[in-house]
């Protein structure tokens, strides 16, 4: 997930306007949000210079200077995160070189293109076995066998990315758990694929592995 807090914000647009509110501020992979009456997105990779100076951290954008009020320690750790080469897409999915990767219903560009450069073993047919990852597309609740198959194929210690749709339009999570604990698997991390899907990671609990077949 990405690095969170709430706090004092002062955006600047460079227009004459300046808005200041407390509010909600994420440093997701790819962009700094602040919710709430001071709302921006700035990309990160449009971020020009960062800051700080009494527990105050600016960020500089063409579009904005944003500037956020955290206290002495919380500003250091920000300034550091918002310095920091973001991780990109296939690290923070956890797929390792040569893996072998099963794309279940799941399309995105970014994590297409990202795996093509990690590994040359991967399934996008109707079924696949012996799997180190799946990422199964679940859009409805009709769709929810896909773990149930991506279950199947997975190795003792693999995993399973559910990729589904952010928000009120999407599957609920819980809905996503409740088939998890029905399979025996665990559901351990979540992580964003883009500004419309976030992917939750189930895997067989380690007590569980080595059982199939007993």
């Amino acid at each position: 997930m990405g690095h969170e807090t709430t706090c004092h914000v002062r955006v600047d647009d460079h227009t004459g306007t300046v808005r200041e509110a407390q509010g909600k501020v994420l440093l997701e992979t790819d962009e700094l949000i602040v919710r709430g009456e001071a709302r921006i997105r700035v990309p990160r990779s449009s971020i020009e210079r960062v800051t700080r100076r009494d527990g105050v951290v600016s960020i500089t954008a063409p579009s904005a200077v944003v500037t956020l009020t955290l206290g002495a320690d919380a500003a250091v750790r920000w300034q550091e995160k918002l310095e920091e080469a973001p991780k990109r897409l296939i690290d923070k999915l956890d797929v390792k070189p040569n893996a072998k990767v099963w794309l279940l219903g799941a399309t995105d560009a970014t994590l297409e293109s990202e795996l093509e450069e990690r590994t040359t073993r991967i399934a996008r047919g109707r079924t696949a076995s012996g799997c180190d990852v799946v990422f199964a597309g679940v859009e409805s609740e009709s769709q929810l066998d896909r773990v149930d198959r991506a279950a199947a194929a997975i190795v003792d210690d693999g995993a399973i990315w559910v990729v589904h749709r952010k928000g009120v339009e999407g599957l609920a999570d819980t809905t996503i758990f409740a088939r998890a604990k029905a399979l025996g698997l665990r559901y351990t991390k979540v992580a964003r694929v883009s500004a419309t899907h976030t992917a939750e990671k189930l895997v067989r609990p380690r007590a569980a592995r080595g059982q199939a077949g007993r």
